[in-house]
């Protein structure tokens, strides 16, 4: 039989213990999630990975603004599975932007710069962001994915997770430790003008064939801000192929640099 003595030493250890097991609980509660379950968790909570794959076309069509400038335009952006692309922006003062891949290549077409190829770093940074159901694709897209920490944006708990490239800079992505949605991306872009810190706020959300996606998108980008607010996709739509086939003067310096790297020239 157990002595008092015993019961009375087991007895005060049971508090300390209790505690020591409390402490443990809230120090595992307070542990962050891994970056890939962060990832995961968004797929999820936006329609799940069966309602991404049923999506084989994208038809997005919205506005643009650059609110400082006084500047409004409509946009489109076709896109098909698995990488191809093509989108068009018309400004009210400034005329039309188009952008696309073909065959692997990611091209560009303004008023202002004229056509060209991008190439490097902006190359392998527009072929990312051309890959049809990214977040789904993340493994393949992004070499590490690494969660940094908890950060406040308006009120709302977000961890930030960042995400590397075989090559080429990373991205910062915040998503919402409520909702697991994504709320904003910082990163370093690449462009004809040079690098560009660039902040990307996204929100409300809304239903599209079984997706939820950001409707509004506020943009920082070298002292500029862009707003662009989407009106609607269309889902599983039949694109013609003739959509993402680039213009004339693009095709031409596709072909002539597909010459070159055969040797042909």
């Amino acid at each position: 039989m157990m002595s008092a003595a015993v019961l009375r030493t087991r007895r005060a250890a049971l508090p300390v213990l209790a505690a020591a097991m409390l402490s443990a609980a809230s120090a595992l509660a307070q542990t962050p999630p891994s970056a890939a379950s962060i990832l995961d968790r968004y797929v999820q909570v936006t329609g799940g990975r069966a309602a991404y794959e049923r999506h084989t076309t994208e038809v997005l069509t919205g506005t643009i603004e650059f609110p400082a400038q006084g500047l409004h335009g409509k946009l489109k952006r076709y896109a098909m599975a698995p990488d191809k692309e093509y989108s068009v922006v018309e400004l009210e003062a400034l005329g039309k932007i188009e952008s696309g891949v073909h065959s692997g290549v990611p091209w560009e077409k303004s008023v202002i710069l004229g056509p060209r190829i991008k190439a490097g770093p902006e190359k392998e940074q527009s072929l990312r962001e051309a890959r049809f159901n990214g977040p789904t694709e993340w493994r393949k897209i992004y070499a590490k994915v690494e969660m940094a920490g908890v950060t406040n944006i308006g009120g709302d708990e977000c961890y930030e997770v960042v995400l590397s490239p075989a090559a080429g800079n990373a991205e910062h992505q915040f998503y919402s430790r409520k909702t697991g949605l994504l709320v904003r991306t910082t990163m370093t872009a690449v462009s004809q003008m040079g690098d560009v810190q660039v902040e990307v706020n996204v929100s409300d959300y809304q239903n599209f064939g079984g997706i939820l996606f950001p409707t509004r998108s506020e943009q920082k980008a070298a002292g500029q801000q862009v707003v662009i607010t989407v009106e609607s996709v269309g889902v599983n739509e039949a694109i013609p192929a003739a959509i993402f086939e680039p213009p004339p003067d693009i095709a031409a310096m596709i072909r002539k640099q597909i010459a070159a790297a055969e040797g042909k020239l």
